[in-house]
């Protein structure tokens, strides 16, 4: 009996040993910024050959690591260019046709959807870290998001939502503000604010008189946005902005862009950061 447990316990380490020499050996190409965050976060981040133009964190795999296409179109060929064995994608892939194409050639593919919610931010960290054989490491960073998620016990619960806007800018365009649908209107409500813009959907660019009209109590800026107006004090003097509640109490919170973008492994933190900045720690 304990001969047979002796070998069986070496056989498991085998398979163990056997699992983690072809993790060593895998060649990712992660095509979105919170997929390649995501598997940076779950270990894998030396394992990525290839990224989109979106992925820009972590920084040394953005540095590193070729890119193979824009963040909805990829060409098939930049992507068997580097010599994949797992593509992670969004499943709405374009062209159409690539994904079907490098599952034909061999490649392994996982997909998930894109979709800007909190849960299914959540069901992507699983699906990724299942897909690339690391279930047990998905598990134990959807337990670090989900505990930044959760309302402190000690902490009641406000009896008004705070009404919060949020601003964000495109490259060189217009500073742009969220409706509803969006990833910041799904952080908002994870944080237990309340979204100052529910009049439309996604994110249309800012009106001098529709900011003045909802009056928001708080403000969420992203920080190349805030860069790119000149800072607090760009802020004060944009039209329809300078005058809001939110200024002039100076409840302006400056956030990292990719946490409120990209719902990636950083949204519990993102989550907990603004609920502590507009209700306190």
């Amino acid at each position: 009996m304990r001969g047979r447990g002796l070998a069986l316990a070496a056989a498991v380490a085998l398979a163990t040993m056997a699992t983690a020499d072809a993790r060593a050996e895998e060649r990712i190409v992660s095509l979105g910024g919170s997929l390649t965050e995501t598997v940076a976060a779950l270990g894998l981040g030396d394992a990525i050959v290839g990224v989109d133009q979106s992925s820009l964190r972590p920084p040394e795999v953005a540095k590193r690591a070729p890119r193979v296409g824009s963040p909805r179109a990829v060409p098939l060929e930049a992507i068997l260019a580097v010599s994949p064995t797992v593509v992670v994608a969004y499943d709405d892939l374009d062209p159409p046709g690539v994904l079907p194409g490098l599952r034909g050639l061999g490649v392994r593919v996982v997909t998930v959807p894109r979709r800007p919610d909190v849960d299914t931010a959540r069901r992507k960290v699983l699906a990724i870290a299942e897909g690339l054989g690391v279930p047990e490491r998905g598990r134990h960073l959807l337990a670090e998001i989900d505990r930044d998620l959760a309302w402190p016990e000690a902490k009641p619960r406000p009896a008004r939502k705070v009404r919060v806007l949020f601003v964000q800018s495109m490259g060189s365009g217009p500073l742009m503000i969220s409706g509803t649908g969006t990833s910041a209107a799904a952080l908002m409500e994870a944080a237990g604010v309340e979204n100052a813009v529910t009049a439309f959907a996604g994110y249309r660019p800012l009106n001098a008189e529709a900011a003045l009209a909802v009056d928001p109590e708080a403000i969420v800026i992203l920080k190349r946005a805030l860069e790119r107006i000149g800072g607090l004090s760009g802020l004060a003097a944009t039209p329809g902005l300078g005058d809001t509640k939110a200024v002039r109490e100076n409840r302006v919170v400056v956030s990292d862009d990719a946490a409120f973008l990209g719902l990636g492994p950083g949204l519990g933190k993102a989550v907990r950061d603004l609920r502590e900045a507009v209700y306190g720690e």
